[in-house]
């Protein structure tokens, strides 16, 4: 189980990042809604990392057990008390007496269990990282079920009326996957975490894990579909951590389940997990390599698809004081799978392979008028396929004036450029010219 309490403490911190993250990131008319959602990932982590240190105490702790187990419980109703007041507690009265009850109720159930411990338990077996609770079917058994059920219940059924007020295809659907995962994870939790506790120990992990991965999910839903007013710088840096995170635990689950299945073995040793976890910082470092070749051979297949992206990122990297305009026209030329690509910049041609431009070539794109709109020239006459150069675009500065022009050959598959392909190379040409200004400056 060695690697399933890893897997939780990572979840845990996972979903405390995605807290923290929509707390600094609302704004003042979402700040109530956030701080309910930061305390339901609180709660779930509390929940998650109680199971982590409940599984893997030793017998030498057995007096701090019954804390861990108070703190389990405890993890579980402050995440569903948050989820109610995410849910409820502006929908007037009845939704603020609703979580003021759901409140009290949970610090019921927490009191109780942490002054009669015996009314959940009657033992805990501790063994070689699988520790064990034998719950006891008392009253108080049977009402926290009733308790979590009711509160579940409530708030699911007060996510599924605010979505009905919520504009936008996305944003709905952000808010049924919420209540579908909430529901699933309520389920999950109910039958892991209390019906099947003594039986099978070994799958409490499940409920607190299915809630933590929806509270993920959600959290993307409400960065991209704006279901919270949010901003801020703070929240975009936490957001690029909380992806490494979900890509660190998903790997961390996907180690463990091929090879449990494979050796047969609950918990790897510690050298295999060194090994394992070299092996991923070594990945991690070669990601930028690998972007690199992958970009290089995208470039070099015949396809009549053009990476914008990643040409627009390292456009934007560039050195805008120290650019080298044939080594430029050469990236260019490459990506957006041209035969050739050239800048003619007072009368100086920059260009991706050296072709020589004969005089009446060079008055010809001389006498070209500027164009009315867009970056595009006419010409007289229609291009051939004995021309070299098949478009000439305007090279603009920052302020959309020309600074010269920009030859382009015919794409390395022979066809006309679309409508579309014409719209994509001429934001690639846009940036481009801003960045020839930058470094003329």
């Amino acid at each position: 189980m060695f690697l399933i309490t890893i897997l939780l403490y990572a979840v845990a911190a996972l979903t405390i990042l995605t807290g923290i993250s929509v707390l600094c990131g609302t704004t003042k008319q979402s700040r109530l809604k956030g701080a309910w959602f930061a305390l339901a990932a609180l709660g779930t982590a509390v929940w998650s990392a109680a199971i982590a240190l409940f599984l893997s105490l030793p017998e030498s702790s057995s007096n701090i057990a019954p804390l861990v187990v108070v703190g389990i419980i405890a993890g579980i109703t402050l995440t569903d008390v948050a989820l109610l007041g995410y849910a409820s507690w502006e929908n007037g009265r009845t939704g603020k007496l609703l979580t003021l009850i759901g409140a009290l109720g949970g610090i019921f159930v927490v009191s109780a269990l942490a002054l009669h411990p015996e009314l959940f338990y009657n033992d805990i077996t501790f063994g070689n990282g699988l520790n064990t609770i034998h719950t006891v079917r008392t009253w108080y058994f049977y009402f926290i079920i009733g308790y979590f059920t009711l509160v579940s219940v409530i708030y699911t059924n007060s996510i599924t009326k605010g979505a009905k007020h919520i504009k936008g295809r996305g944003a709905k659907l952000g808010l049924k996957i919420f209540q579908a995962g909430l529901s699933l994870g309520g389920i999950l939790a109910l039958i892991f975490d209390l019906l099947l506790l003594t039986s099978h120990p070994t799958l409490v992990w499940i409920g607190p894990m299915a809630v933590s991965v929806t509270i993920a999910i959600f959290y993307y839903s409400v960065v991209k579909y704006r279901i919270l007013a949010l901003t801020g710088d703070s929240m975009k840096l936490l957001s690029y951590i909380i992806v490494i995170a979900i890509g660190a635990i998903v790997y961390i689950l996907l180690f463990y389940l091929i090879f449990t299945a494979i050796f047969r073995v609950a918990t790897p040793s510690i050298e295999i997990l060194i090994l394992n976890l070299i092996m991923v910082a070594i990945v991690f470092c070669l990601m930028p390599a690998i972007f690199e070749v992958t970009a290089m051979i995208k470039a070099s297949l015949p396809t009549k698809q053009i990476d914008l992206g990643y040409i627009t990122k390292k456009l934007r990297r560039l050195d805008k004081q120290n650019v080298d305009y044939k080594e430029l026209a050469g990236f260019l030329a490459q990506h957006l799978k041209l035969d050739y690509f050239g800048f003619l910049i007072n009368d100086h041609l920059y260009g991706s392979k050296n072709i020589t431009l004969s005089a009446e070539d060079s008055a010809e794109y001389k006498k070209l008028k500027t164009p009315k709109s867009g970056i595009w020239y006419s010409f007289d006459e229609a291009r051939t396929e004995e021309d070299e150069i098949a478009q000439v675009a305007a090279l603009l500065n920052a302020k959309d004036e020309p600074s010269g022009k920009i030859l382009l050959g015919r794409p390395n598959s022979r066809h006309i450029l679309t409508k579309r392909e014409l719209i994509e190379v001429e934001m690639v040409l846009r940036l481009a010219g801003v960045i020839i200004d930058g470094d003329k400056i």
